[in-house]
């Protein structure tokens, strides 16, 4: 049986009122009943409580690294504070080997009248270092968080940078074994973070054991051995870090999704006699000679139906209900998609795809547009459409966020990148070896490429 574990959690779960009047009301009675000798069952929700974390279990060892995710509200916190013996779990148990040092809240122990200096002290005996070992470590602690002189200030009167640095210095100094990290690394600055990555990955090299809450895909990428992932307090994927990070991208280009959906109008909105605004500054609008009734997007699944999350590399099919109210010279179709940080990130023409209609007479039609093969990147998109006449620069019709769609990661591979990219360039790679050069700063004579 292995014994080289730091953490070991096995079925933790707590639950909370949902108001404090009915917190404090649970907890008299509950209280009032172990004084009478009854058992209290705390695995059965009462009217008015919820699982804020259900069934939640793990093993962490030595110089191993847990990323933490969840979208906010999914437990991560309260996790972390029973780990911390903040809170007392209600069902389950954990059991933690060592000295464990935690910034679960930017500022938590800091007396805000102390100064740095003195805060220092005081949160290393809290996390069990004496004087002696503080003294020892003053220097390299004060080096650490790089405040200067304001170490001697009160720590109300510090930035939430310089209280997070502070006590993200007096957390790792102490040499835990395990050490707990709630957002922490998103508040300092570009070379404080890469200050904390280092000194992370040398803990973990001394055999500290770390979990690490954070929304940040490169923080989770850069620190952490195994992932974790909670949704509404229970674990909805864990293993590794890109199983993980799949499934939290999954899991919040979904929810935006929904969003959009829900801000989107029903289909046939759009009746005939409805006016349109000519102004571009709502959502929909145009001269009124063409209508968009309905617009999809999806792939055609094996089962004959439509469904807006599509594969990454996956073909695309975009259909538009229209209706044209008078003839159309050289009408062009035009389909945007924007990403959740940018706009306008690709397009397709019906002008430039060569469907260059002469005219269009009066009726209604079905448009389609089968887009063989995309490259963007997983995330949920909006797709926005536009009727024009060549050389016309006015709208015949538009309408801003047609349709919303989701690109799922691939199981095949993994895509490393921030939230912002929105493109996959699939390039071809080749790699040539330059021969020796017999006089320095001479060109190249003969290469061979390497397999």
């Amino acid at each position: 049986m292995d014994s080289n574990w730091t953490i070991r959690a096995e079925g933790l779960s707590k639950k909370f009122g949902m108001t404090l009047r009915r917190s404090m009301a649970y907890g008299l009675k509950d209280s009032l009943s172990r004084l009478c000798g009854n058992r209290v069952p705390s695995n059965v929700l009462r009217s008015g409580e919820f699982w804020a974390v259900k069934d939640v279990s793990f093993e962490l060892h030595r110089g191993e690294s847990l990323g933490l995710m969840g979208i906010n509200g999914s437990g991560k916190t309260t996790l972390l504070r029973i780990l911390n013996g903040i809170f007392a779990p209600d069902v389950g148990q954990v059991v933690m080997r060592g000295r464990v040092g935690a910034l679960v809240a930017v500022g938590a122990g800091f007396s805000p009248m102390l100064t740095g200096r003195e805060n220092i002290y005081v949160n290393g005996a809290l996390l069990g270092l004496g004087k002696r070992d503080i003294d020892r470590k003053l220097d390299e602690i004060l080096a650490f968080a790089d405040i200067g002189a304001f170490i001697d200030s009160p720590v109300k009167h510090y930035s939430s940078g310089m209280v997070v640095r502070l006590g993200f210095a007096v957390a790792a100094m102490c040499e835990p074994e395990i050490l707990l990290i709630d957002e922490v690394l998103a508040v300092g600055d570009i070379n404080f973070q890469k200050k904390c990555y280092d000194y992370l990955h040398r803990l973990k090299r001394d055999g500290t054991s770390i979990i690490l809450v954070s929304h940040s895909v490169g923080a989770i990428w850069a620190i952490c051995d195994k992932g974790l992932l909670l949704h509404e307090g229970q674990v909805r994927s864990s293993g590794s870090v890109e199983d993980v990070l799949r499934a939290y991208s999954d899991l919040n280009a979904r929810i935006a999704l929904g969003r959009t959906k829900q801000s989107q109008p029903l289909p046939g909105f759009l009746q005939s006699a409805d006016p349109l605004p000519t102004c571009y500054g709502g959502q929909k609008g145009g001269t009124g000679e063409v209508v968009v009734h309905e617009v999809t997007i999806g792939t055609l699944k094996r089962n004959g139906t439509q469904d807006d999350s599509l594969e990454f590399g996956e073909s695309i099919a975009i259909e538009a209900t229209i209706d044209v109210r008078t003839s159309i010279v050289s009408p062009i179709f035009r389909f945007t998609v924007d990403a959740m940080h940018y706009k306008y990130v690709a397009s397709v023409d019906s002008f430039e795809q060569d469907l260059r209609l002469k005219t269009i007479a009066p009726g209604k039609f079905v448009l389609r547009v089968d887009i063989p093969r995309q490259n963007l990147m997983p995330g949920s998109y909006v797709l926005n459409m536009a009727v024009c006449k060549k050389g016309v620069d006015s709208h015949l019709f538009f309408w801003f966020g047609a349709a919303s769609f989701q690109i799922l990661h691939p199981r095949d591979k993994f895509l490393y990148s921030e939230a912002n990219a929105v493109v996959y360039l699939g390039g071809e790679f080749s790699l040539t070896e330059l021969a020796e050069q017999k006089v320095s700063g001479s060109m190249p004579v003969e290469s061979r490429a390497v397999s």
